[in-house]
C-alpha cells in the first residue's frame, strides 16, 4: 500500500487537504469517499482496509471547515461550496491520477447529501454511487423546533458555534469507536446555524431530485440510525434501474464502524457490490 496526500486551493482561496490510499499495481477502480459532518477522511480506515486488498484505490478530502482543511469549523456560506470542492477533487486529483480506472463515489451522512447532490448535478464518468447513513429527511435526533430555529439563526447569526444536538453514542454500539471519536482532536461537537440550515435544505433538494440519478446506487444504513429518516422513500425516488437497499438491524449511524461482526458484513456487501459493478 502507498499513501499520497496533498492540498487543493479552492476558488475562494481555502486550502483543502486530500489523501489517497493506493493498492499495489494498477487499481481496478477508484472510490471517491465523501465524509460526514464534524469528522475527517482518516476515519475511513475500515473502508480502506476492506477495499485496498481487492485492488481499489480510495481517495477523499477533508471538507472545508473540517479536519486538516481550512475554513471556519462547521461553517459554509452555501452547501454548494462542499459540492464544488468535491468536483475539484475529482477533476484535479482523481481524474489526473486514475484517468483509466472506473470511478465510484461513496458519501456518508452529510457526505451522502454532498454525494447525492453532486451526482444529480453531473453523472459524467460515474460508474456507481454509494450512500451510507442517509435518508430523505432529518431524523429524531434533530427535532423540528431546531430545524425552524436554524432557519432563523442562519439569517441573523450564521457563523456562531452552538453545541451539536447529536450525542457521540449515536454513531455506533462499539464503545471503542465512540471513545476514539470523542478523543479525536480533529472531531468537533459544534455546528453553525448556516451549515445546519444548509444540510436540512440539501437533504430535501437531494431527495426531490433523486429521479435524475441513472447510475447504479447502493444504500447502506443502520436500522437504529437516528440522524436520518426516509431511507426507503429516497430509494424509491431514485431513477436508477439498478439500485440496492441494505438495512442493517441493530446498527446505528456509522455502519462501517459498527461492532466488528456487523461491520464485516457491511463492508463485505460494499466490496461485493463494487466488484459486481466495475
Amino acid at each position: 500500500m502507498a499513501i499520497e496526500e496533498g492540498r487543493l486551493t479552492a476558488p475562494d482561496g481555502l486550502s483543502l487537504y486530500w489523501k489517497a490510499w493506493l493498492p499495489e499495481g494498477r487499481p481496478k477502480a477508484v472510490l471517491h469517499v465523501i465524509h460526514g459532518y464534524a469528522e475527517h477522511i482518516d476515519r475511513y480506515g475500515n473502508v480502506v482496509d476492506a477495499l485496498l486488498p481487492a485492488g481499489y484505490a480510495v481517495v477523499g478530502a477533508d471538507h472545508r471547515g473540517h479536519g486538516r482543511s481550512g475554513g471556519r469549523r462547521a461553517y459554509v456560506n452555501s452547501f454548494q461550496e462542499l459540492i464544488n470542492d468535491q468536483r475539484q477533487l475529482r477533476d484535479d486529483v482523481i481524474r489526473r491520477k486514475f484517468s483509466e480506472a472506473p470511478y465510484f463515489v461513496l458519501g456518508h451522512s452529510m457526505g451522502s447529501l454532498v454525494a447525492l447532490n453532486f451526482a444529480e448535478q453531473t453523472q459524467d464518468g460515474l460508474k456507481g454511487l454509494v450512500l451510507s447513513g442517509t435518508g430523505s429527511r432529518p431524523g429524531p435526533d434533530i427535532p423540528r423546533a431546531i430545524i425552524i430555529l436554524t432557519k432563523i439563526m442562519s439569517r441573523i447569526l450564521p457563523k456562531i458555534h452552538v453545541k451539536s444536538p447529536l450525542p457521540p453514542e449515536f454513531i455506533s454500539r462499539d464503545p471503542d469507536v465512540v471513545k476514539a471519536y470523542i478523543d479525536d482532536p480533529l472531531v468537533f461537537n459544534v455546528i453553525t446555524p448556516r451549515l445546519a440550515e444548509q444540510m436540512n435544505t440539501y437533504t430535501l433538494i437531494g431527495a426531490a431530485n433523486a429521479g435524475v440519478i441513472r447510475v447504479p446506487v447502493l444504500i447502506q444504513y443502520g436500522a437504529l440510525d437516528t440522524a436520518f429518516l426516509g431511507q426507503r422513500d429516497l430509494f424509491d425516488a431514485l431513477g436508477a434501474d439498478d439500485k440496492t437497499f441494505r438495512c442493517y438491524e441493530g446498527c446505528r449511524h456509522e455502519v462501517y464502524n459498527e461492532l466488528p461482526a456487523d461491520r464485516a458484513t457491511v463492508l463485505s456487501h460494499l466490496r461485493s457490490w463494487l466488484d459486481d459493478h466495475v
